[in-house]
C-alpha cells in the first residue's frame, strides 16, 4: 500500500447542522425529529471518507471563531493533520433539512468569513511546504469572500509542480479558471477535473442533456487541455476521459437516506485509489461504491462493510465515441 498523503484543500469549511423531518413543508412550522452537527463542507466530507479508508490526510482551509474550533476538533477526532489558517471571521454553519420519507434534502449555503489579503498566500505556502512527489492534492468547494477566483487553479499548479496528482472539484468561475489555466499551458502531470454534469454545463454555457453530449464535451476538453475529466451524473454514475481511457461507471442501487455529500465521498474514494496506484477502472469502482454508501447514510459518511458489498455491484464499461 502506497505511503502517500492526501492533502485536502477546502477554503470554505462549515459546520453541517443536519435536521431530520418526516416531511418538509416550506413556509410552515416543521417539527424536527433528529438533529446532528458535525464538521462539514465538501473538503471535510472528503477527509472523513478518506480516513475511513485509512489514508493519511491533511486538511487545509480557513477557520475562525467558535465554529472554526469545532472544525479543528473534528480533525483531531479523525486523526487528520490540521493545517487550517486561523482568520478573524466566523466559520459558516450549513443547515441541512433532510426529509426522511423521501431521502431528499434542502441545503442552505452561507458565504463564509471574509479572507484578508495575504491569507490565501499563507495557505499556499503551507501546502507547498508539505506536498512531496507521489502525494495527492484535492482542492474542492466554494471560495469564501476575499479569495481570488483562481485559487483552485493555483493549488493545482502547485501540486503538479511538486510531483503530486492534483484533483479539482469546483464550479462556476473557479472551475472556469482551472480549465482556462490548462488550456494555456497543459499540465505537467496528472490533473483530474471532477465537476458534476450540471457544473460542467454551467461553465460551458450549454445544456448537456444526455450521456453522448457529456462524453463529447469531455472529449473536447481533454483535447484542449490535456487534463483528465471525471464527471459525475448522480444516480446515472460517472464518466472518465483522458488520453488512454474513456470509461463509464454505474451507481449501485441503495435506499437513499441523504444524498448530501455523495459526490464528496465519491471523490474521497477516487483520490485514495489513485494515490494507491489503482487503475482508472478500479478507482471508479471504489468511488462509485463510496458515493452510494454515503447516500444510504443519514449523515455524510460511509460504512466500509456496505462499501465492500457495493463494490461487487459496480460495473465499468469502455465508452466508444467518434
Amino acid at each position: 500500500m502506497s505511503g502517500f498523503t492526501l492533502h485536502v484543500v477546502c477554503p470554505n469549511p462549515a459546520l453541517d447542522r443536519l435536521q431530520v423531518v418526516d416531511r418538509f413543508h416550506p413556509f410552515e412550522v416543521n417539527r424536527v425529529t433528529t438533529v446532528r452537527s458535525l464538521p462539514g463542507g465538501k473538503g471535510m466530507i472528503v477527509c472523513r471518507g478518506a480516513r475511513r479508508l485509512d489514508a493519511t490526510v491533511a486538511a487545509y482551509g480557513f477557520v475562525g471563531g467558535f465554529t472554526g474550533q469545532v472544525i479543528r476538533r473534528g480533525c483531531a477526532d479523525l486523526d487528520i493533520l490540521d493545517r487550517h489558517i486561523e482568520v478573524e471571521g466566523e466559520t459558516r454553519v450549513t443547515p441541512v433539512v433532510i426529509e426522511e420519507s423521501t431521502g431528499r434534502s434542502t441545503v442552505l449555503n452561507e458565504r463564509g468569513p471574509d479572507i484578508a489579503p495575504g491569507e490565501p498566500e499563507k495557505l499556499l505556502a503551507g501546502l507547498a511546504a508539505d506536498v512531496v512527489p507521489g502525494d495527492v492534492v484535492v482542492s474542492t468547494g466554494s471560495l469564501p469572500p476575499g479569495c481570488p477566483p483562481d485559487l483552485h487553479a493555483r493549488i493545482a499548479r502547485l501540486a503538479l509542480a511538486a510531483g503530486a496528482t492534483a484533483i479539482v472539484d469546483a464550479h462556476g468561475e473557479p472551475l472556469a479558471r482551472v480549465i482556462d489555466d490548462v488550456r494555456s499551458a497543459p499540465p505537467a502531470g496528472r490533473l483530474v477535473v471532477k465537476p458534476n454534469v450540471h457544473e460542467l454545463a454551467g461553465v460551458l454555457g450549454r445544456d448537456l442533456p444526455d450521456l453522448a453530449a457529456a462524453t463529447a464535451a469531455m472529449r473536447d476538453l481533454y483535447v484542449e487541455t490535456g487534463a483528465t475529466f471525471v464527471v459525475t451524473l448522480g444516480t446515472d454514475g460517472a464518466l472518465w476521459i483522458d488520453g488512454a481511457e474513456r470509461l463509464a461507471v454505474d451507481t449501485p442501487k441503495v435506499e437513499t437516506r441523504n444524498a448530501t455529500g455523495s459526490g464528496d465521498s465519491f471523490l474521497a474514494g477516487l483520490a485514495v485509489a489513485l494515490g494507491r496506484g489503482a487503475s482508472p477502472a478500479d478507482a471508479l469502482v471504489l468511488a462509485s461504491a463510496m458515493g452510494a454508501a454515503n447516500a444510504a447514510s443519514l449523515t455524510p459518511d460511509v460504512d466500509l462493510d456496505l462499501v465492500a458489498k457495493l463494490r461487487d455491484q459496480v460495473t465499468v464499461t469502455t465508452q466508444v465515441t467518434p
